[in-house]
């Protein structure tokens, strides 16, 4: 079951997001995003991009949805990355601001 949220979020961020394609809906990749963020919870620590891969392609959903991702965002989020890597350092568990 799906469930509704409003999130708000930075203007620059939004900006990046509507040049992408929209073959892949935001509301998928933060789910995904989210979902992958708890997985490096349970685990202690950031999973390599090796156990990333193995998780998401546990699922015929994750594969799918991974694939879809990498062809339609792929050059995008070479673009996107500097700040991918600012979010996620921004929610890691135990961070002092």
């Amino acid at each position: 079951m799906k469930k509704r949220m409003t999130i708000t979020i930075d203007s620059d961020i939004y900006d990046a997001l509507q040049e992408l394609p929209r073959k892949v809906s935001i509301s998928e990749v933060l789910t995904w995003i989210v979902k992958a963020t708890f997985q490096d919870i349970k685990a202690g620590r950031e999973l390599t991009s090796e156990e990333l891969r193995a998780w998401m392609d546990s699922t015929p959903e994750g594969k799918d949805f991974r694939e879809r991702l990498i062809e339609h965002w792929g050059p995008g989020f070479e673009r996107m990355d500097e700040r991918i890597t600012k979010i996620k350092d921004a929610v890691k568990p135990g961070k002092k601001k």
